[in-house]
């Protein structure tokens, strides 16, 4: 009954994303966005409809992902208030799954053995951050030194600390759970600079269909996660 119950979200998650993307294709946008906004509930009541210990830092991750993905529907004739409403929600998703990773850590044993990967990572990170605030600078209509602005870098600071927690969890542990969520943060992080180009410099379809495809497999890998901790604790059987 478990297995059944595996095997239909499964069904369910890819229907929903081949019916987004192919929604995106054909510029039917409504279409693509409803199936889209089902993929994290759906993930969601995957990972909480059984029994046993859950991550609560996680179900705020998925649930952060999910109220923004709904307010894009909320506020389908205003781009502006989504835009700026849904990031309240997508930051606090990713500042849950940060505490997670830290959580996870232990930093004297990580700076033992991985120095010359943190130095890298570091010098990485300023480069990212430093191309992501020049996309953002390419829109005309974006102040600088205003709220908006503090904003759009705040969120981009989170999407590297995230990226390079979700690395070090995975140098950390090394095993397969760990390096499913380092994979699903590149995936994700990369879905964001495409996103930051599409916004701010050219709304191409292109860009919105590489967004969808890099942020499906990010959350497929995720699914891949729940899938293996719920197979842990027993509760599907092979």
């Amino acid at each position: 009954m478990k297995l059944n119950k595996y095997k239909t979200v499964t069904f369910v998650l890819v229907i929903l994303v081949v019916i987004s993307l192919f929604g995106s294709l054909f510029q039917n946008n409504i279409l693509s966005e409803i199936a889209w906004v089902l993929i994290l509930p759906t993930l969601i009541f995957f990972y909480t409809s059984f029994k046993g210990k859950k991550s609560i830092l996680f179900i705020v991750f998925l649930s952060g992902f999910a109220i923004s993905e709904i307010l894009k529907l909320w506020f389908i004739t205003s781009e502006v208030i989504y835009y700026y409403t849904s990031y309240v929600f997508v930051m606090l998703a990713y500042s849950s799954l940060i505490i997670l990773f830290i959580k996870g850590i232990k930093f004297k044993k990580l700076v033992k053995y991985f120095k010359f990967h943190l130095i890298i990572l570091v010098a990485f990170n300023l480069y990212i951050l430093y191309t992501l605030n020049e996309m953002i600078l390419q829109d005309e209509t974006l102040e600088v030194n205003t709220f908006i602005f503090y904003v759009e870098v705040m969120y981009n600071v989170l999407i590297l600390l995230m990226l390079s927690t979700s690395l070090m969890y995975y140098l950390h542990n090394l095993n397969k759970q760990s390096l499913l969520l380092f994979l699903a943060c590149v995936c994700i992080v990369f879905s964001e600079m495409i996103q930051v180009a599409y916004v701010f410099i050219t709304a191409e379809i292109f860009l919105k269909m590489i967004y969808l495809i890099l942020m499906a497999i990010g959350f497929g890998l995720i699914y891949y996660y729940t899938l293996i901790d719920v197979k842990r604790r027993q509760l599907i059987k092979q």
